[in-house]
């Protein structure tokens, strides 16, 4: 038995489908000024994420480049609504 769990979770683990397997849709960038962040808002297969680069030290093409990599995190919903 505790074989068999085993061999399920690993081929969960490959079966598993990532979060950037479809293209990501940058649906807006607003900027706070104030508060020096850049609000990035993305569509991902019909679910609302949102980037939030304190200091706005990335450019778009640069966040964009890492949503599709995979390499960035990305909250649910959006805080700044477009």
């Amino acid at each position: 038995m505790k074989y068999f769990l085993i061999l399920v979770a690993v081929a969960s683990l490959f079966s598993a489908r990532t979060i950037t397997e479809k293209r990501p849709e940058l649906v807006c960038v607003k900027n706070s000024k104030a508060k020096n962040i850049c609000y990035y808002n993305f569509t991902i297969e019909g679910v609302n994420y949102q980037f939030m680069d304190v200091g706005c030290k990335y450019t778009q093409e640069k966040v964009m480049q890492k949503v599709e990599q995979g390499t960035i995190a990305l909250g649910k919903d959006w805080k700044v609504p477009c």
